[in-house]
């Protein structure tokens, strides 16, 4: 194919389709089956719902003392998974307090913090969710993070995770580290039988994602600071919970992953800024609460109240 030449009108019609289009169900009268995943993003949600929803997971984790990192990566790692870049900009705006917040005016400072734990968020869901629906979502926020000049200015540029080879021993160090605290006491075993499955299988997952990806530069590099952004040992529970339930069909992940969170507790740092909601949110009331929020969140977006409208029985009834 040369240059420059575009696509079959054909192929392109059938990349921009859906996987197969929605029929009449032929075992339920009256019924249809909906059409198959899209080629695009997910929908934008209504703006009303989905800043009330956001209000509402905001408030509930505010009233347990849970500080707007947590609920924030939550809520991120959700939007992401779900691949629905407009509400992912949308929960930008909202955390910024410059959409449907009842937040007052936050400072550049506060903004520049929400904005970099969001993009670390996104970042980190290529372990749970993978590279092109984090590609598209990061560039939506980034999108929207670009309508404030003042804030698109100061966020850092410089990359946080070129390894350089005397780092390597640091960072398989803080990888298994990392692999124990959350899988302990089967964390060896894990090792085996993800290695049964494929022998490079634990090795990338732990040297390529728990390392690099998922384990924080300060903990693997000397130096380097730990912002109040930073997605640590607690935050990344969180967002693998929040990636793996919104995608579904993963169950036993979510479930270790809780039990990472509920471990999770030990790397609370006593006098710690919002350490009682911080203890919560590691209980099981506050595991259960997260996946629950989750459900919210994902309930909204993909519109289950107008999926249940989509057969023609339910479209009937709803002319009456």
């Amino acid at each position: 194919m040369s240059k420059g030449k575009s696509l079959p009108p054909a192929l392109k019609s059938m990349l921009a389709s859906p996987l197969y289009p929605a029929r009449p169900a032929a075992l339920r009268k009256g019924a249809t089956i909906p059409a198959g995943r899209a080629a695009g993003p997910t929908p934008p949600a209504p703006s009303e719902k989905l800043l009330n929803v956001f209000r509402k997971v905001k408030g509930e984790a505010e009233q347990k003392g849970v500080g707007w990192g947590e609920w924030l990566s939550i809520a991120t790692a959700t939007m992401v998974t779900l691949n629905s870049p407009s509400s992912l900009a949308s929960l930008h705006r909202f955390a910024s307090g410059n959409e449907g917040s009842s937040t007052s005016s936050l400072s550049l400072s506060q903004r520049g913090d929400r904005a970099l734990l969001m993009r670390e968020v996104g970042l980190k869901c290529i372990g749970f969710v993978g590279i092109p629906k984090v590609i598209n979502n990061l560039a939506a926020l980034r999108k929207a993070v670009d309508e404030d000049q003042e804030l698109s200015s100061s966020l850092t540029t410089e990359p946080r995770r070129q390894i350089t080879p005397s780092e390597l021993p640091s960072v398989k160090e803080a990888a298994y580290s990392l692999w124990d605290d959350i899988y302990q006491p089967h964390s060896d075993k894990l090792i085996k039988i993800l290695g049964h499955s494929h022998p490079d299988l634990p090795v990338f997952i732990l040297e390529g994602e728990y390392g690099p990806l998922f384990s924080p530069p300060h903990t693997f590099r000397k130096g380097e600071s730990e912002p109040a952004w930073e997605v640590g040992r607690l935050r990344t529970s969180l967002v693998a919970i929040a990636a793996l339930r919104a995608q579904g069909g993963v169950g036993p992940q979510v479930t270790s992953h809780v039990w990472g969170l509920m471990k999770a507790e030990t790397s609370i740092q006593q006098g710690a800024e919002n350490e009682k909601g911080l203890r919560w949110i590691t209980s099981e009331e506050g595991a259960l609460w997260t996946v629950e929020a989750v459900n919210a969140l994902s309930e909204v977006v993909e519109g289950a109240e107008e999926i249940q409208l989509g057969s023609s029985e339910s479209k009937r009834d709803s002319k009456l």
